[in-house]
């Protein structure tokens, strides 16, 4: 795993509290799997680019293989535009850059 993946997925367990994402139980030591919202795929990439696709926000911590396919929103067009303006929302930020 590279700095940047162990980064996002630290990230991510610090939002979920230490708990699945999609069903609250509680995530256990090295049991827990960092979850892509939007598919990490070659087409996904192509379509969102892998600075969304890698995005700390795109990353959420799930328990379970089962968990971790009901986390991906990427068949709902609307949650993944609602993800990305929050991702490219969060990241103008750091550039000075104004809605």
């Amino acid at each position: 795993m590279t700095e940047v993946e162990e980064a996002q997925r630290r990230y991510a367990l610090a939002i979920s509290g230490g708990v699945c994402e999609v069903c609250g139980r509680p995530l256990a030591d090295g049991q827990s799997q960092g979850a892509h919202r939007i598919g990490n795929t070659q087409a996904n990439r192509a379509k969102y680019g892998s600075f969304v696709i890698d995005h700390r926000f795109n990353i959420g911590m799930t328990c379970s293989l089962k968990c971790n396919a009901e986390l991906d929103i990427s068949g709902d067009t609307g949650k993944v535009i609602k993800l990305c303006c929050k991702i490219y929302a969060a990241e103008s930020k750091k550039y000075g850059v104004e809605k």
